[in-house]
């Protein structure tokens, strides 16, 4: 699993690096934390330590993996430093990377600065290194958006070519509320859910949308294999059928949700009638982390 953690200064990025390890530490992912730079070119010093000009995000990153680190045991962690290398990747980007040689699943961990704009900067290094996940955290009092860009982690969860997780506030996750697709389910989100379920240890409820007799049978079969799947993990999730013209309305009526996952693939119903305005307030209020499914 590849995760990809977005950070900048600002409180809300502790929260997204603390869910992130956590995560991390139930799977053993490879980790990259990741700040961009806005303003200027590229870095000129010879080393990622020496980056003058970027001394506080660079400061930034190192605080973060930190913190990250501070989630594992320094007796059994699978980042552990051996050895670290620092220097520049490609042009404008700056990497330190640790790994762990001793443990024979050693796992990466990466602190990257890239310079552009912050959006397309995640999205680009997301699609670069093919991650699995991109976890950020925005301020939940503002809307949920970051300092520099109030509409950011809307427009990662819309743009992103993977799951996205929206950190809003450090909760205790009890239920997860996922509306999947009756079209398409893909392996990758029901391992992604699988995993979420088990980092929470929370009540999963998946919503099936039908609105036809003929497509609750057929949304009916296709639940029967979704439970095979995870009971066999020893989840035993709870199912409803909805009509998608009631979508909006239930998941509005519901605000007990620790966590509300979407299916929002290319090819998902969710994305035909499930307006994009609706995601936005879903990102933007309520106090739910909010994680996309691809």
């Amino acid at each position: 699993m590849q995760i990809l953690v977005a950070v900048d200064q600002h409180p809300y990025s502790n929260q997204a690096v603390d869910e992130a390890a956590r995560l991390a530490a139930n799977t053993w992912a490879h980790v990259s934390l990741m700040g961009v730079r806005q303003n200027g070119g590229p870095p000129a010093a010879k080393s990622l330590d020496h980056a003058v000009n970027d001394a506080t995000m660079t400061d930034m990153l190192f605080e973060q993996r930190k913190r990250f680190l501070s989630h594992f045991d320094p007796n059994a962690c699978p980042y552990l430093q051996a050895g670290a290398t620092v220097g520049p990747s490609e042009a404008g980007i700056w990497e330190n990377e640790i790994s762990a040689d001793s443990f024979a699943s050693a796992k990466t961990l990466t602190i990257q600065l890239r310079v552009g704009n912050t959006g397309k900067e995640i999205l680009a290094e997301a699609r670069e290194a093919e991650s699995d996940l991109i976890v950020m955290g925005c301020d939940s009092t503002c809307g949920c958006g970051w300092a520099q860009d109030g509409d950011l982690p809307r427009k990662i969860s819309m743009d992103a070519p993977c799951c996205v997780l929206v950190v809003k506030h450090k909760a205790n996750v009890k239920r997860i509320l996922c509306c999947l697709d009756h079209d398409h389910v893909s392996q990758a989100s029901l391992e992604m859910l699988n995993q979420m379920v088990t980092l929470f240890d929370a009540q999963l409820v998946i919503i099936g949308l039908a609105d036809s007799q003929h497509l609750k049978s057929e949304v009916a079969a296709k639940m029967e294999r979704i439970l095979s799947y995870y009971q066999a993990r020893n989840i035993d999730p709870w199912f409803e059928l909805v009509d998608p013209a009631s979508l909006d309305t239930f998941i509005a009526s519901e605000s007990r949700w620790g966590l509300m996952a979407l299916w929002m693939g290319k090819s998902s119903i969710l994305g035909k009638i499930f307006p994009r305005s609706r995601v936005d307030k879903l990102i933007r209020g309520g106090d739910a982390s909010v994680l996309i499914l691809r």
